[in-house]
This record gives structure tokens, sequence and C-alpha cells, in this order.
């Protein structure tokens, strides 16, 4: 046991964290196989008609971080799009129009972010596939889309930092991390084996602490008025996440799938790296 953590490279901090995970994990999934077995995830089973909906075809996934604005997303307009969150505001949304779009984030359910934002992503882009948290599914104020043909509720878990247990089946409790990890599952489950990322630079909370722009948008107004507890556990998020996002690599690596960073800045030094320009030539 000592040499595997050693292998790992975790300080002893770092390994009771990873703990403390897979403890969470083994929680959820209990939870996850009563409510399974009791009808209520019944709705994930829809999400069988997307797997290999794009076998073996590029897939391009964006962030919002400010590198976004470094690339003529307009080359991208007969591509095969997965875009998160608050993109919908990018200039180039309505002309790229992406298949997917997902919301994972609470702030959508606990009314940080109006419910009025699908309003907007549906008047630019009626034709879009939603892709929401499954947790949400039986809150009164979403109960609209719960029949809807385009929308799909996906269950998540954290990726375990220790064991090799991934799971991106979308019908079943996926292995994931944040909003652009459920982004990189879906196109996984889609069945692309090219995974293009831009926009996405893991070093958004530093900017913001340094009072600079974490969005191709400008500084995110959600942390307005953020105390100094809210940083601290912002930051322990983000340490985790970038552990996580080792894990997600190296888990591709095996499964002979490609992930590749087109954003030239940000803090993604294991990701291997192409030129968006050379894509379209």
């Amino acid at each position: 046991m000592k040499a595997f953590f050693k292998k790992l490279k975790y300080t002893p901090h770092e390994i009771a964290d990873a703990i403390v995970i897979d403890l969470i994990n083994l929680f959820e999934k209990i939870n996850f196989l009563y409510r399974k077995f009791t009808g209520k995830y019944f709705f994930l089973k829809k999400n069988k008609i997307l797997k290999n909906t794009h076998k073996e075809e590029r897939i391009f996934i964006l962030g919002n971080a400010p590198s976004l604005n470094n690339f003529d997303l307009k080359k991208l307009k007969n591509e095969i799009i997965i875009m998160v969150n608050r993109s919908f505001d990018h200039p180039d949304y309505e002309i790229i129009k992406p298949k997917y779009h997902i919301f994972v984030d609470p702030k959508l359910a606990t009314g940080v972010w109006p419910l009025s934002y699908i309003d907007e992503i549906y008047k630019k882009n009626p034709n879009v596939k939603l892709i929401f948290n499954s947790e949400w599914y039986y809150f009164e104020k979403f109960k609209e889309f719960r029949d809807k043909k385009n929308v799909f509720w996906v269950k998540s878990k954290s990726i375990s930092l220790l064991f090799n247990n991934f799971n991106n089946n979308l019908s079943d409790n996926i292995s994931t991390m944040g909003v652009i990890g459920h982004a990189i599952s879906s196109a996984i489950y889609l069945g692309s084996k090219k995974i293009y990322i831009l926009g996405v630079e893991l070093n958004g909370i530093i900017k913001l602490l340094a009072d600079k722009d974490s969005h191709f948008s400008g500084k995110d107004p959600d942390y307005r008025n953020h105390t100094s507890w809210e940083w601290a556990r912002d930051l322990n998020i983000s340490s985790r996440g970038f552990r996580i996002w080792h894990r997600f690599n190296d888990h591709c690596k095996k499964n002979k799938i490609e992930l590749i960073n087109l954003s030239k800045t940000g803090l993604i030094d294991f990701m291997h790296k192409e030129d968006f320009n050379n894509l379209f030539k």
C-alpha cells in the first residue's frame, strides 16, 4: 500500500483527501443503487440513444476562459460542439450553434442563475440538446423540461484519485469533475476518440483573486461579494481539481482517447497541444 501511494506521488494530506473522495463516492453509489432500484432514475435510460451518436468523429469542447477570445470560433460552424454554462453570451454562439449545451452547476437550481438562461439558449439555438444535473429532475422549476425530446439528465460522482474505476456511461452514475468534465464524459459516450478543448485554463480562481478577467466576457459577477472563507473553499476545490484532471487525462490515454488542448495559455501542462488554425487548412 505504501508503494502504491508513493507511485501516485501524493502527500499525506492529498492521500487523506483522496480517501475522503472515495468514501463520499461509496456513499453516493449506495444511494444511487437504491434510488435506481426504486425507479427514481428511470429517466437515465433515455441517454442510451446518445451512445456513439458521433462515433470516431472529432468533438470540440468550449470552456469560458478569457483565452476563448483568441479563437475565430466561426471556423467551428460545421463542427460538433459542446458548450457550457453562460457561453450562450458569446457573440458567435448563434453562428456556431453547438449541438450540446451543459448545465450541472447548482447555481441554476438555487436561483443564482435565472432559468431564463434556457430561454435565451433556445432562442439562439432551438435544436440544441441540453444536458442537466439529474438532481434537479424532480424540482418543480424543471418540470417543463422532463419530457422534452432534446433534454437529457446525468448523474455524476467524482473521479477516484486512487482507483481505476472510471465510468463514462451516461445512463449510469458517471465519473467526472466539473462542467468541462461532464462535457468530456459526454463526448466519450458520444463515441469521439479525438476531443479538442479550448477556452479552458484551470486558473479561474487565481485570476479572480488577482482581480483579473476569469471569463471571455470579463470578471465573473458571482464572485463579487466573496468572503475569505469562500475563497479558501474554492482554492481547496481548485487544488483537488488539478489532481482529478491528471487522473481524467490518464484515463483517456489508457482508452486511446485523445484529449487535445488548443489554448496556449493556462495551467494545462499535461495534455497534448495543437494549433487551432491548422485544423482548418
